[in-house]
């Protein structure tokens, strides 16, 4: 069976990438200052980039679907690190979709921060070759 583990890297939660965050959504609220949590759907939003820096989504693909679970906001300075688990493709109704599950947890992988699944609706026709072929 094909390996489908993809290694999303380790990054540190800065100060200045959560104020930059926060301003491109528009954000300006105190709490995560306060508390010095980082916004969970800046984890999100970051799992999402680098997904779509590592798979080679056909043009035309559609971002479709985003399930998120926040175990526990990381610090504001922590280091973390995220890996992902791809689906084989499948195929309902005519349509192909291909979804990802992904971690985000500390460097250690001791502590976990965030869970979620990201579904891409693919373009072009439906084959034998889509895994989990179905029509409803």
């Amino acid at each position: 069976m094909q390996d489908t583990s993809i290694d999303l890297g380790t990054w540190q939660i800065t100060a200045d990438s959560v104020r930059e965050y926060l301003d491109a959504v528009g954000d300006d609220l105190p709490v995560y200052d306060q508390c010095g949590i980082t916004p969970p759907l800046m984890l999100t939003a970051k799992v999402v980039g680098l997904l779509l820096d590592r798979l080679s989504l056909p043009d035309g693909a559609i971002h479709s679907l985003q399930d998120v679970e926040t175990v526990n906001p990381p610090p504001i300075g922590e280091v973390v690190s995220a890996t992902a688990q791809v689906e084989p493709p499948r195929a309902r109704g005519g349509l192909r979709f291909l979804t990802v599950n992904y971690t985000v947890a500390d460097a250690n992988a001791t502590e976990m921060y965030q869970r979620g699944r990201t579904t891409v609706l693919l373009p072009g026709p439906v084959t034998g070759q889509d895994a989990g072929d179905s029509d409803g």
